[in-house]
C-alpha cells in the first residue's frame, strides 16, 4: 500500500475509535443526566418527576435505548450532520457549539500565533548564542514563567491586573455596553478581556515551542552547509534566515499542528478560571449538567481541530522537505 494510502487508512480508523470514545466516555459519568432538568434536592421547591414523566423525557432525548441503539442513532445522526439536542441548553448542540467557539477560536488561535512565532523567534536566536548570558537568560525566563499551571497563572494574573491594579476586566468576553453598541468599542471591550487569557496561553505554551526550535536549530548549526557559509564570510544574518531557521522549522512543523489541536483541550482550564464564554466553559458546563449530547458534540469538534491540523501539519512538512516529496511520488 502507498504512503498515502497508509495515512488515509490510519485515519479512519483513528476517526472510528475516537467517535466511538466520545459516545461511551460522558455515559461512564456517574449522576443522572436528567438530573439538571430536577432541580437541586436540597432547594425549597425541586422539580419532582413521576415515572411517567421521567420515561417521556429519556424516550425524548433517546436515553431509553440500549447502549448499542444509542450509539447508531449517534453515529446515523453525525451522517446526517445532526448533532443532536442539548439537554441543558434545550437547543441544538450544533447551534450551541457556534456561539461558543468563535470565542475559544478568538483566544485560542491568537495566542497559538504569538506562542509560536515567539518560539520560533525566540529558540533560533538562543541557540545562535548557546551558552551565551542571552540564551541562559531566555531559558531561565521562559521556563519560570512556563512552569506554573495554567490555572493558577490566571489567576495571578486576575489578582494584580485586575484586583489590585484595576487595568483589566475580571471576566467574560466583552461588556453588555459594548456589546449593544458594537464598532470600535466593542472591538476595544473584546481586546480587553481577552487580554488576560491569551497571555496565560501564551506563558504556558511557549516553553515548548522555544525549546523545540533551539534543540533543532542546534542540530543544523552543526551541519557542513552552515559551516561552508559561515566560513565564506556571509553575513551572519543570512546565515541564520536563509541556510540554518528554514531547515530547523521541519521538525518544529510536526509538533504545531498537535499543539494547537491539543490546545482547545488546554484552554478549557483557562476560561473556566476567566469565566470567557468559550469552548473550554461549555465542556464544563455540559460535564456538570451530564448533557451527553453537547459533550459528543463538545469533544467531536476537538477530535476534528486535532485531526486536521496534524494532517495540515503533515502536508506542509511534505512541502517543505523535497525528501519527503519525491518519496511521496516515488509511492
Amino acid at each position: 500500500m502507498s504512503h498515502s494510502g497508509t495515512k488515509v487508512v490510519q485515519y479512519m480508523i483513528t476517526v472510528v475509535v475516537l467517535l466511538t470514545l466520545n459516545f461511551f466516555l460522558p455515559r461512564m459519568m456517574p449522576g443522572d443526566p436528567l438530573a439538571y432538568l430536577m432541580g437541586d434536592p436540597g432547594a425549597d421547591s425541586p422539580m419532582l418527576l413521576t415515572e411517567e414523566m421521567r420515561a417521556n423525557l429519556l424516550e425524548y432525548y433517546g436515553l431509553d435505548k440500549p447502549l448499542v441503539g444509542q450509539y447508531w442513532d449517534y453515529v446515523s445522526g453525525l451522517a446526517r450532520g445532526d448533532l443532536g439536542w442539548s439537554i441543558y441548553f434545550n437547543a441544538p448542540v450544533g447551534s450551541v457549539i457556534l456561539g461558543r467557539l468563535k470565542w475559544t477560536l478568538v483566544v485560542g488561535g491568537t495566542a497559538a500565533v504569538v506562542y509560536i512565532a515567539l518560539g520560533i523567534v525566540l529558540g533560533a536566536f538562543s541557540a545562535w548564542h548557546r551558552g551565551g548570558s542571552a540564551d541562559v537568560g531566555l531559558m531561565i525566563g521562559i521556563f519560570s514563567l512556563g512552569s506554573w499551571p495554567p490555572f493558577f497563572l490566571g489567576m495571578v494574573l486576575i489578582v494584580f491586573f485586575s484586583g489590585r491594579w484595576g487595568l483589566l476586566p475580571i471576566g467574560g468576553a466583552q461588556s453588555a455596553e459594548a456589546a449593544r453598541l458594537g464598532g470600535i468599542v466593542q472591538v476595544r471591550s473584546i481586546l480587553r478581556h481577552g487580554f488576560l487569557p491569551v497571555l496565560t496561553l501564551v506563558l504556558t505554551h511557549l516553553p515548548g515551542m522555544y525549546l523545540i526550535t533551539r534543540n533543532a536549530m542546534l542540530s543544523v548549526l552543526g551541519e557542513d552547509y552552515v559551516r561552508t557559509a559561515r566560513a565564506k564570510g556571509v553575513l551572519e544574518s543570512i546565515v541564520l534566515l536563509r541556510h540554518a531557521l528554514p531547515n530547523a522549522i521541519l521538525p518544529v512543523v510536526t509538533t504545531v499542528g498537535m499543539r494547537v489541536g491539543f490546545m482547545l483541550m488546554g484552554t478549557m482550564f483557562v476560561e473556566v478560571v476567566f469565566a470567557y464564554p468559550g469552548m473550554g466553559t461549555l465542556i464544563y458546563e455540559a460535564g456538570t449538567a451530564r448533557d451527553y449530547p453537547l459533550l459528543q458534540g463538545a469533544f467531536l469538534v476537538t477530535m476534528v481541530f486535532v485531526l486536521v491540523l496534524n494532517l495540515a501539519a503533515d502536508v506542509v512538512y511534505g512541502w517543505l522537505d523535497p525528501r519527503v516529496r519525491r518519496l511521496r511520488a516515488g509511492d
